[in-house]
């Protein structure tokens, strides 16, 4: 097959004028004196202006008529500028290039920026006849100019005035660009110095090394290392210091990776300060340990001695009855009888004396007899409470971890033994007790740690009667069961009509070593707490403020108890 090329042909005038109109670059022609002589659409459109108002018209004569608009592309600088320009041209033939700049229409202020590249137009004998000249928008490219010089300020400040230490590195792991504060660190006085160099050169092999394995990692995988605490080891001898590094890949353009950049912070201060921390938190938990201890003694003492109330009252009231007993009139009886041993029955029949004897006798037999039963109540007494102080030393013994001894309790009796521990102290300040107990089943309750929050809550109701003088001082008790199954519990509640709690007071009244009392020394309260979630109850309390009472309510799960036996 025969193949003919054909000519192109030549393009026309009318071909080359619809090439120059249609063109997205401003394109214009100037005669001798400056007027514009041709214009094409795109100068319009970036000037502002038809081409009717242009023609025929020097940059100078548009710009007096345009003076007034301060935005116009035909400020009088602009046109001085362009009538110097095309001076030169005349004279010179030579090219010339400037720039213009003014608020583009609709953009809210900013630029539009134009480079004018303006020739000389050559007639015969290749002298000027004219000027030329092609107007370029580079608003945009601008505009990349200033955002890419605004990032390279942004990072030349971060990498001047960081006191982290930040780095961009090659492929081989030599330095390519580095913070300042690095370089002054690594004993460069320029970030300069360090390009070129690698860790091998300021820290020793025991540090390098890993740091080198690392980005080499980096670069292979392409999975950042994030967070890393090191030591540093320097080769200059200086002391050791530790910093916390993060190392990511460094890439391209096309997203090769090129090498990698990251940065350290040093937190050598920080590692000093954790080392403090260990040493301080030491002694704290061996201080916490011994307040423990301090605590666990503190709250036997305190629960101890208000037991130890009851305790010396029954042992008074049997010291009392021992000292005024009848037996001194048994043994007087009884010399009697020894005296007359040889006539006893005479004595007994005949004399006046001997015939009260055995009425005395018979009457003493039933004094001694209360005695012995009273002292044996006060004795009873006195086990119970001696009983609960070895519970209570117990129970603290094992503090954290002390197991429930549940059993079958009558709440009654639980109410009447807490009040019998505080006799002394109500009957001697002749406070009213008024107990209100339902008909309640015996409950299966750890008795001595409710014991040991009913004496204290009683104790600690006692205490805010002392002082009053406008009303007679008493103190309620209520027990009832509350709440539904599964959730019942027994809730107990222990009131006093004395000085009352203040609002500010009621959030930290059961704090260990809160107090309000002069002589207080806030142990019973946080005892009662910590007793009653050992139990899984709750103790609330509720006073409607100062010298208006307080009101102290115990919940102990029923069926949690129940659970332990």
């Amino acid at each position: 097959m025969t193949m003919r090329s054909e000519p192109i042909p030549a393009s026309t005038p009318t071909d080359a004028a619809a090439v120059v109109e249609q063109l997205p670059v401003g394109i214009f022609r100037t005669d001798a004196t400056g007027r514009f002589i041709f214009v094409n659409p795109a100068f319009c459109r970036l000037k502002a202006m038809p081409a009717e108002q242009i023609l025929g018209r020097t940059a100078a004569e548009i710009a007096e008529r345009e003076s007034a608009d301060a935005a116009s592309p035909w400020r009088p600088e602009f046109a001085a500028q362009a009538a110097v320009q095309h001076a030169s041209i005349m004279q010179t033939g030579q090219t010339i290039e400037r720039e213009e700049a003014w608020p583009a229409a609709g953009t809210g202020g900013a630029q539009r920026h134009v480079l004018v590249v303006q020739s000389a137009v050559l007639g015969p004998g290749d002298r000027p006849v004219g000027s030329q000249g092609i107007l370029f928008d580079i608003s945009q490219r601008r505009q990349a100019d200033q955002a890419l010089a605004h990032e390279r300020e942004l990072l030349r400040n971060l990498l001047d005035h960081s006191p982290d230490h930040i780095y961009f590195k090659d492929l081989d792991s030599r330095f390519i660009k580095s913070s300042a504060g690095q370089a002054r660190q690594f004993g460069m006085p320029t970030p300069d110095g360090l390009v070129g160099k690698s860790d091998f050169d300021v820290f020793s092999e025991e540090h390098a090394r890993p740091a080198f394995e690392d980005e080499q990692e980096v670069i292979r995988t392409g999975m950042p290392m994030i967070g890393k605490v090191e030591k540093e080891t320097w080769i200059d001898g200086r002391p050791d210091t530790w910093c916390l590094t993060t190392k990511l890949p460094l890439r391209d353009r096309d997203g090769n990776i090129i090498g990698t950049f990251g940065i350290t912070k040093d937190i050598t201060e920080l590692k000093a300060a954790e080392r403090e921390i260990a040493v301080v938190h030491k002694q704290l938990v061996e201080a916490s340990r011994l307040a423990g201890m301090a605590e666990i003694a503190t709250n036997v003492l305190h629960n101890v001695g208000n037991v130890l109330n009851s305790v010396n009252i029954a042992a008074g009231m049997v010291g009392d009855r021992l000292r005024n007993s009848k037996l001194k009139g048994l043994e007087r009886a009884v010399g009697l009888i020894d005296e007359h041993a040889g006539d006893l029955g005479d004595y007994l029949t005949q004399d006046p004396r001997g015939k009260l004897l055995p009425t005395y006798l018979r009457d003493l037999a039933q004094a001694l007899r209360a005695e012995q039963v009273a002292m044996a109540d006060e004795l009873a007494t006195l086990a119970k409470s001696v009983d609960h102080i070895k519970e209570v030393i117990a129970t603290q013994q094992s503090y954290a971890g002390a197991s429930c001894v549940v059993e079958a309790v009558n709440v009654g009796e639980l109410l009447d033994d807490a009040l019998r521990m505080n006799a002394g102290a109500l009957t001697r300040h002749k406070v009213e007790v008024v107990k209100t107990l339902v008909d309640l089943p015996a409950l299966m309750l750890d008795r001595h740690r409710m014991l040991q929050i009913l004496v204290n809550l009683i104790s600690n109701a006692k205490q805010a009667l002392n002082g009053l003088s406008d009303r007679e001082p008493c103190i309620r008790l209520h027990a009832m069961l509350a709440g539904e199954a599964p959730a019942r519990v027994l809730r107990i509640s222990v009131s006093d009509n004395g000085e009352g709690i203040e609002a500010q007071n009621l959030t930290r009244i059961f704090s260990h070593g809160f107090t309000t009392r002069r002589n207080g020394h806030g142990f019973g309260l946080h005892s009662c707490v910590l007793a009653a979630q050992e139990m899984g109850g709750v103790l609330h309390v509720h006073s409607e403020g100062a010298d208006l009472g307080a009101t102290f309510t115990l919940d102990v799960p029923i069926e949690a108890a129940e659970g332990q036996r």
